[in-house]
């Protein structure tokens, strides 16, 4: 942190050097207070700080009594100069909203010229600006002692903690104070980090050894590097990632695993990374593991085989839809999208989920996507069908007895995710059973089991029915996500399709198109089976036969369809402008908003299409 004490021949150069930066802003003599972030902006400002900010704040309770009923007040700035915490007594922080010296405001050089804050950043050392030496005359009935704050790991400017107040005799100790303050803070930082590392390492013991070969590096949750194997150098460069760019992709500090993990994925596709989490479900890190150079073949033929961890889908699942990712589904579904950001978040923090739906709205698809986002390939993925559990089978688990213990369980004592299908189908006489095994699953271990249990009916609904156990349900969900089905998905029908259709036509047989005609029947069908209906169909249809004679591509028509769809849209149903509407929506969003290719495919003029679009309410 360094002294704060400064010559005599430093101080007029130092302020010289910072007034003639501030005149080179422009106009900053004139302002009177500095100037405010917006709520967005605060509110980003405030995340990145989130580290800073959770250390200073048994320091800023601590300090409360030596500022209570005095002319002086404590502020954590962030390295941009926002102040994100202040604390004094009741005057002096009315006295300083009328600066702005409050949370939000911005007190960089750039912003309001010389001041504490801003030049102890600038210079990375510590300052004191008495009165006349602020630039602007609006702020000079103001003291400031402003020092730096570095993080402990590897020096980097975390921001500043200062003392602004009344000049006089008593602000005299401010720069000292400013200084212990400091010291203060980055020993919190250094204390968290020793716990934090000690966590992780006790969680990265339990993983699966990695090849001989590869190289692993174990990153807390701000990107600060707490081990790495000896390799780690020679494999990156065969990866062109050098160590300095792997240093920066975490350089954000948002202290959000998730987000660095992308980061990571990302830059090193063929790697596989490991988020972890504190028994107490708090993220604490990544593992991020590199295959060795010349092994990219062995890499990629591994991490498909990452499955091979997961319990065995019950036989007659239809699971062809279960390797999309989290990505992919938002960006296939509209609807779906803030629910799989949801979904996410709640996993993502260990929270027991329950996803809902009617059979076919993709809840094991979701699941899957979930934990390939969360936990990643080194964590195994275990389905239990709740509907054939049985008390002496729960009873073997519990005890450990080989026998006819659920297949998978033995996996989870490395973590990962254990997702109950059917849950509120399950056998009144194994619920009490299921929830002694669950609680074991989920407290014990020093890696998390992560739950979500699946269900067709809403679990409150099983439970006021007395089928099932209200332990049961609380365990299960401490959050829910409903999935709607796809009549309630109407718009998405027309892109759905034509995803099924690209996904079952053989190569290199074209997909399968759809007339306008039997769109609209499609669009007007209420799906009860949903997206395993959807998939069927298009499989029967894809089938007979697969091409035209010119080798283009099969078109769908109307008389192609099961009589009970073209039922749905034939003349004088009650519903048939909304049909056509969701007909004309899909079309639009299967052609991502290409309107001329929407007409061709409704089979209607584009100067049609825009007259209905109007119609209905919509801008091109």
């Amino acid at each position: 942190m360094g002294s704060h004490v400064q010559s005599s021949g430093f101080r007029p150069e130092m302020l010289r050097q910072s007034w003639q930066r501030s005149q080179a802003s422009g106009g900053l003599d004139l302002r009177t207070q500095a100037p405010e972030l917006s709520r967005e902006a605060f509110s980003l400002a405030l995340d990145r700080a989130g580290r800073l900010r959770h250390a200073a704040r048994a320091m800023m309770q601590r300090a409360a009594g030596l500022f209570d009923g005095g002319d002086t007040m404590v502020l954590i700035c962030d390295p941009e100069g926002v102040v994100i915490e202040a604390g004094g007594a009741a005057p002096v922080l009315r006295r300083a909203e009328r600066n702005n010296l409050q949370p939000g405001g911005c007190w960089n050089e750039n912003s309001i010229g010389t001041n504490a804050i801003g030049t102890a950043l600038h210079l990375r050392q510590p300052v004191t600006i008495l009165q006349d030496e602020h630039f602007c005359p609006a702020i000079r009935h103001w003291a400031c002692a402003a020092v730096p704050l570095r993080d402990p790991a590897d020096g980097a400017l975390l921001g500043v903690v200062d003392i602004s107040g009344r000049p006089g005799a008593a602000f005299g100790g401010a720069g000292a104070l400013a200084t212990t303050l400091g010291w203060q803070i980055e020993a919190t930082l250094r204390e968290a980090d020793h716990n934090l590392h000690r966590t992780l390492i006790e969680l990265a013991l339990s993983l699966p050894a990695c090849a001989a070969q590869d190289a692993r590096v174990l990153l807390d949750r701000f990107g600060h590097r707490v081990w790495a194997s000896p390799g780690l150098a020679r494999t990156l460069q065969a990866s062109k990632l050098s160590e300095d760019a792997l240093t920066r992709l975490a350089e954000q500090r948002d202290g959000c695993s998730d987000v660095l993990a992308g980061r990571l994925r990302v830059a090193l596709p063929g790697a596989d990374v490991d988020l972890l989490t504190s028994a107490a479900g708090e993220p604490a890190g990544l593992v991020l593991t590199l295959p060795a150079a010349g092994a990219t073949v062995r890499q990629t033929d591994r991490r498909p085989a990452a499955p091979a961890l997961t319990a065995a889908v019950s036989k007659g699942e239809k699971s062809e839809d279960e390797t999309l990712s989290l990505g992919q589904i938002a960006a296939a579904s509209p609807v779906l999208a803030p629910l799989c950001a949801t979904a996410r978040k709640f996993h993502d923090r260990g929270i027991a989920l329950c996803l809902e739906g009617a059979a076919g709205t993709g809840k094991t698809t979701l699941a899957r996507a979930l934990h390939a986002g969360v936990s990643g390939a080194l964590r195994p993925f275990v389905r239990l069908d709740c509907a054939t559990l049985d008390s002496e089978t729960l009873r073997q688990a519990l005890n450990g007895t080989a026998g006819n213990a659920p297949e998978g369980l033995h996996l989870l004592n490395r973590g990962g995710t254990l997702c109950l299908s059917g849950l509120a189908r399950t056998p009144v006489e194994a619920q009490p059973m299921l929830v002694q095994l669950l609680e074991r699953l989920t407290r014990g271990g020093s890696l998390p089991v992560r739950l979500i249990a699946l269900s067709a009916v809403p679990l409150a609904e099983a439970v006021a029915l007395g089928r099932l156990l209200r332990e049961l349900q609380l365990r299960c969900a401490g959050a829910g996500v409903r999935l709607p089905g796809l009549a309630e998905r109407r718009g998405e029908i027309g892109a759905l399709l034509g995803y099924f259709a690209r996904q079952i036509a053989p190569p290199p047989a074209r997909p399968l198109r759809f007339s306008a005609a039997a769109l609209r029947a499609l669009c007007a069908h209420d799906w009860p089976g949903n997206l395993w209906e959807m998939r069927d169909l298009v499989r029967v249809l894809d089938a007979v036969p697969p091409e035209t004679t010119d080798g283009s591509a099969r078109l769908v028509e109307l008389p192609d369809l099961p009589a009970r769809i073209c039922a749905a849209a034939a003349p004088g149903s009650s519903r048939l402008h909304e049909h056509e509407k969701a007909a004309v929506l899909a079309a639009v969003a299967e052609a991502r908003g290409n309107l001329s290719r929407a007409a061709r495919t409704l089979g209607i003029a584009r100067s049609t299409l825009y007259l209905k679009l109007g119609q209905y309410g919509l801008r091109r």
